[in-house]
């Protein structure tokens, strides 16, 4: 019989969670909750300011100076911050050499940008 009850035990101890649980909610059936009172004051200093958003130049670097066309390929946009749309049917690697040497000359980090390569 013991034996028996301890193979049961996690069986044994989710209905004794069960019938705690139950109780609960019987207990507090007919409770009134009060309604929480949220007063939210937005002070002028707390309010965005064009100053306080994110600089367009620190997420989207090269976005002046895009499309630019080169051998084979076109950056026509950016998909996302720092992600930049490659419309291409030549080579990857050397496209993303020629790429990489555009984003050196405009003192942009290699690194930072992450190329997404599509077909016309």
């Amino acid at each position: 019989m013991i034996k028996e009850i301890y193979k049961l035990r996690v069986v044994i101890i989710l209905a004794i969670v069960a019938v705690l649980m139950a109780a609960t909610r019987f207990k507090y059936r007919n409770y009134q909750w009060e309604e929480p009172k949220i007063a939210i004051q937005i002070s002028p200093t707390q309010a965005i300011t064009p100053t306080s958003a994110p600089k367009i130049e620190v997420v989207y670097p090269l976005y002046s100076l895009l499309p630019y066309k080169g051998k084979d390929f076109l950056i026509d946009s950016y998909s996302e911050p720092l992600t930049l749309n490659v419309i291409t049917a030549g080579n990857i690697k050397t496209i993303t050499k020629e790429i990489n040497k555009w984003l050196i000359l405009n003192n942009i980090a290699t690194e930072s940008h992450k190329l997404i390569f599509q077909s016309p």
